[in-house]
């Protein structure tokens, strides 16, 4: 049931839309009626594609809980993905929000305004990564009181300072070890799980930094209800998608690309296979009946190296 605060917005919004086109009507009622819709404000979800994300976690595990997690979502805004990453994974990990658009990122995410077609937004999401994880390693190599037992170590032969410095030693080691890799970015892959839902913005006249390359305002248009039209705006945009798990996904690493069906979508799962070593089509049952949204499920990347000219060249 609805509050009489949401029943009235509704009513404006019906009267608002219904003078301006059939389609906003006819949008507003299907609101009114959507079960997600409803169970996101329910539970303080920034949209209803969170159940989306939901429900394929449920089926494959895209969350690990065993381990500390770098998540990238894609077309983030409004942040309902970001959510769900947060919710199902371990305390620690570090997710990642990328759109063209502006938006407030979940509490305890983080958010970047860029263009995933640029390869200055690659380099700058390799950049974030780089920080949270130095950062990280400083905290674990602060230096530690020891306090033992000095007869202990003196019957073995071994003094406490001996054995502290040699504790040092090691730690520097490691230490220096980890920051050459963080600072080779052809070895550096950051990212564990990539999720893509992706999909063209509304117009936006300003408010945003200009950091593209191709603009895209003019590249990509809002969804417009022309199948064909929307299938070939899609594929676009997963084949960014899967540029940028080339790039930045860590082997073994896995990825979920929303994806219009239609004629050239068996193209794309054909360059996905030459990245992943499982790719599953799969519709959320949050998705609507009519639409032809779908998601490719994409696990267990082959190799941190992957040649895109070999890919694409095959498909």
């Amino acid at each position: 049931m609805y509050t009489q605060t949401e029943s009235k917005l509704f009513s404006w919004l019906t009267r608002r839309y219904s003078k301006k086109s059939g389609s906003s009507h006819r949008w507003i009622q299907r609101q009114r009626t959507d079960l997600y819709t409803r169970d996101a404000r329910h539970y303080d979800y920034k949209s209803r594609a969170a159940f989306k994300l939901l429900q394929i976690d449920e089926k494959f595990g895209i969350f690990s809980q065993n381990r500390t997690s770098n998540i990238l979502d894609l077309g983030a805004a409004p942040g309902a993905w970001s959510q769900v990453a947060l919710e199902r994974c371990r305390k620690g990990s570090n997710i990642l929000g990328v759109d063209l658009l502006v938006y407030q990122p979940p509490n305890g995410s983080s958010s970047m305004q860029a263009n995933i077609l640029s390869k200055k937004t690659h380099e700058s999401i390799k950049e974030h990564f780089k920080v949270v994880e130095m950062e990280k390693l400083k905290q674990k190599f602060q230096p530690i009181e020891v306090i033992s037992n000095q007869m202990a170590f003196e019957i073995q032969g071994t003094s406490v300072i001996d054995s502290e410095s040699e504790l040092s030693k090691l730690e520097k080691v490691e230490r220096e070890h980890s920051l050459r890799k963080l600072c080779n970015d052809e070895l550096y892959r950051p990212v564990d799980v990539i999720l893509s839902d992706m999909y063209v913005p509304f117009p936006q006249i300003g408010g945003f930094a200009n950091q593209t390359t191709n603009m895209p305002y003019i590249r990509m248009a809002n969804t417009s209800g022309l199948s064909f039209r929307d299938h070939a705006m899609s594929m676009d945009l997963c084949d960014a998608a899967l540029v940028t798990s080339i790039d930045l996904l860590k082997k073994g690493g896995s990825s979920v690309i929303k994806f219009f069906t239609g004629q050239d979508d068996k193209s794309l799962q054909k360059r996905l296979s030459l990245v992943f070593r499982k790719v599953i089509r799969f519709k959320p049952k949050a998705c609507r009946p009519e639409s032809k949204e779908c998601y490719f499920v994409c696990l267990d990347k082959i190799d941190n190296f992957i040649d895109k000219k070999q890919v694409f060249r095959a498909a």
